[in-house]
């Protein structure tokens, strides 16, 4: 039987991987000629016909009246206001991929309808292989004219460019994104204390944050700076290419034979597919239209697909280790199946700062530790195989954060341990909020969880032998935001840390 875990125990081939980061094309690409299909931007030619109709189309909508509903500033407010609140938009809970499906398919269709090119697919940006932003997006003129899709102000000066591996690097979406079975651990989980399909639950979030959400979605979002931090982040025309790639990563998930639903109880299946998105989109025509996340499954049934889809790769779900790992995620689960160790204590007052990052430890005995270490061993069975992680749960953040760095047992920790330390475990990315009650202060946003996988960087470190004792330390380091003026605003208090075992 082939699983997650089992999976995990192999190196990935090189060929895998760049098969899902989009590098080999055709592989399983569709025939029909009714299907759209949605190109990468790698190597695409400036006056290419999808680029081009994308260019005019935002020309075009950057010269309407922008109070008319058919423009570039009405169709952005869908989403959020830029330097305000999230409007529609949901992020941290399960309904964040599917609302970005229809956002992005409502932008294609206007292209359509205003540009007339009628085979017209939104490109994508696969950050992947395109580490820098497309040069499509970063000259200033076209043609002898101001190019409508730069926008002024991006902030890619930064450290963060070239965009690092730690974030994209097609090994890490591999292991992180799609070796995961199960649809709340590959996107973001449901909020727990949702029991209904009352509308506020879309953009109250709750859920806890995976790797391609609070990850490669959030840190990318920041790295440009501009409005894409912000609510207001699909007034940047890169926004579209950046989802785009959002949502072809979860066609990839698909297409590998992930199931979305078939792990959820009836219950979740039923709140999840059936939510209505009301009145949360503009047609080309001006008028309001809703959207069920249940008509929003296949991409192909809404007439689009993306080149060189894998087959299935016939990895099995652990439906014991994903009921163990999502009952944790539900705040206040406790289950007698799992080691659980409570780092820090609900209720915790104790923030990192840019100057001290907050650090914590708890007892990780041995026998944890052997069962973390088993499964890199060639003898090791379905039985013995562990992998540890840590929640971080209803994060406090500081206006001047972009996000928090995940550390384990770092000796001489600061705000300039690198990435490719061994120590590392991830990186959690928070897009920027009005003030200090969440993204969605309107909608009463609940603040940011996330889940971090810590089993490689434990194996890597008692392989290395700074492993040493029975203690096993988690350690958060803020990053400050770009354009942050002192960085007294650079806080993150965790309500809690807990580290798990399944």
């Amino acid at each position: 039987m082939v699983t997650r875990r089992t999976i995990l125990k192999a190196s990935l081939a090189l060929g895998a991987a760049a098969v899902f980061s989009g590098a080999i094309g055709g592989l399983s690409a569709f025939a029909q000629n009714t299907l759209r299909v949605r190109r990468s931007l790698h190597n695409m030619a400036l006056n290419d016909p999808d680029l081009s109709a994308y260019r005019d189309f935002v020309g075009m909508m950057q010269a309407k009246n922008q109070k008319d509903p058919v423009s570039w500033l009405q169709y952005s407010l869908m989403h959020g206001a830029y330097n305000g609140n999230y409007r529609y938009c949901p992020h941290g809970d399960w309904y964040f991929l599917p609302w970005h499906r229809e956002f992005v398919m409502m932008y294609e269709n206007a292209v359509i309808a205003l540009t007339g090119k009628k085979d017209f697919a939104m490109p994508y940006w696969d950050w992947s292989i395109d580490r820098v932003m497309p040069k499509a997006f970063t000259d200033q003129s076209y043609g002898g004219k101001p190019n409508p899709l730069y926008v002024s102000g991006r902030t890619l000066n930064t450290q963060n460019w070239p965009l690092p591996d730690a974030w994209v690097a097609p090994d890490v979406l591999a292991k992180k994104v799609y070796a995961e079975t199960n649809f709340q651990l590959f996107g973001t989980s449901k909020n727990p204390n949702q029991r209904d399909l009352d509308m506020s639950w879309v953009v109250k979030g709750g859920g806890t944050q995976g790797f391609l959400e609070a990850t490669p979605h959030n840190l990318i979002h920041n790295s440009i700076g501009a409005f894409m931090p912000t609510a207001g982040s699909p007034r940047d025309p890169i926004f579209m290419m950046h989802h785009s790639n959002i949502d072809r990563i979860w066609a990839v998930w698909n297409a590998l034979g992930r199931s979305n639903t078939a792990d959820m109880t009836p219950s979740d299946r039923n709140l999840w597919l059936n939510m209505n998105f009301k009145n949360n989109y503009l047609s080309p025509t001006g008028q309001l239209y809703s959207a069920y996340p249940r008509d929003l499954q296949d991409t192909k049934a809404l007439g689009y697909t993306y080149p060189g889809l894998p087959k299935p790769d016939n990895l099995l779900a652990d439906p014991v280790r994903d009921a163990r790992l999502l009952s944790l995620l539900a705040a206040g689960s406790t289950s007698d199946t799992l080691e659980v160790l409570r780092v820090l204590p609900a209720a915790n007052k104790d923030a990192a700062t840019l100057k001290a990052p907050l650090v914590k430890s708890v007892r990780f005995s041995a026998s944890l530790q052997n069962q973390v270490m088993a499964q890199a061993t060639e003898s090791a069975t379905q039985s013995d195989a562990a992998e540890v992680f840590a929640i971080i749960r209803d994060m406090a953040v500081g206006p001047d954060v972009s996000s928090v760095r995940v550390f384990v047992n770092a000796p001489a920790l600061s705000a300039t341990t690198p990435l490719d330390s061994a120590h590392f475990a991830g990186e959690i990315g928070f897009l920027a909020h009005p003030d200090a009650e969440g993204e969605h202060a309107g909608h009463q946003k609940t603040p940011p969880s996330a889940l971090i996988e810590l089993t490689d960087t434990v194996r890597d470190l008692a392989k290395r032998g700074l492993l040493t004792t029975d203690n096993i330390s988690v350690q958060l380091v803020p990053v400050l935001r770009e354009g942050a003026k002192d960085g007294a605003g650079a806080t993150i208090i965790p309500a809690s840390i807990e580290i798990v075992v399944v």
